[in-house]
């Protein structure tokens, strides 16, 4: 019955108080930090929910969950502190951002969670399909893409110069399987095109 209604009021998350979820980032910390952060968010979700209660948030999750997670938007907090308390990882569905990686029919095949956009839909069984997204303030967002453009690009510094790390990236994709942030949009522009600032910056600067 609690899983039940856990699993409801998931769904209502992101479809009610989504834009809240956004402002709750999940830094990178060892379990204890995240176990504790997630605490708060799932509190404070749980807090707004029951002082915003109403018959219109009592939603029905289907077979198959889409999260259609929009970059820079509290998905990384979302996926941590709710969705990883609802699915094991074999019902997990494999990461499709490129094609569909997977059959949607399968009967393990419970969360797709992706950065595709929302045609992905047209390869997905509708009538058993929930869909949830999260919003943010456009301008915050804007902002958070610009910061983890440059982190993201700033790791890149550790080699010589920009010959070389773009040889290595090359390298390390073509040996893995997984997906790289250079993979998903908008990273794929963005990040190449902050490295190659950041080189020339450091070109200059070296040179003076």
């Amino acid at each position: 019955m609690a899983r039940a209604l856990l699993r409801s009021g998931a769904l209502a998350l992101l479809l009610v108080v989504a834009v809240s979820a956004a402002s709750l980032p999940l830094a990178r910390s060892d379990d204890d930090d995240d176990y504790k952060r997630c605490e708060g968010v799932v509190k404070g979700w749980a807090d707004s929910s029951a002082a915003n209660e109403n018959g219109a948030d009592k939603l029905s999750l289907k077979d198959l969950l889409f999260f259609l997670h929009i970059p820079r938007t509290g998905g990384r907090t979302y996926f941590h502190c709710f969705l990883r308390k609802l699915y094991t990882n074999d019902q997990e569905c494999p990461r499709s951002y490129d094609k569909l990686r997977f059959d949607p029919r399968s009967p393990d095949c419970k969360l797709v969670v992706s950065h595709d956009d929302y045609s992905l839909m047209s390869k997905l069984p509708r009538e058993r399909t929930s869909v949830v997204t999260i919003l943010r303030n456009p301008l915050d967002r804007v902002f958070s893409t610009y910061e983890f453009s440059v982190e993201v690009a700033a790791r890149f510094l550790v080699h010589q110069n920009l010959t070389s790390a773009k040889l290595m990236t090359t390298r390390v994709l073509m040996k893995s399987c997984a997906v790289s942030t250079l993979d998903i949009w908008p990273w794929k522009y963005l990040v190449p095109w902050m490295r190659e600032d950041l080189f020339a910056r450091v070109c200059l600067f070296t040179s003076v």
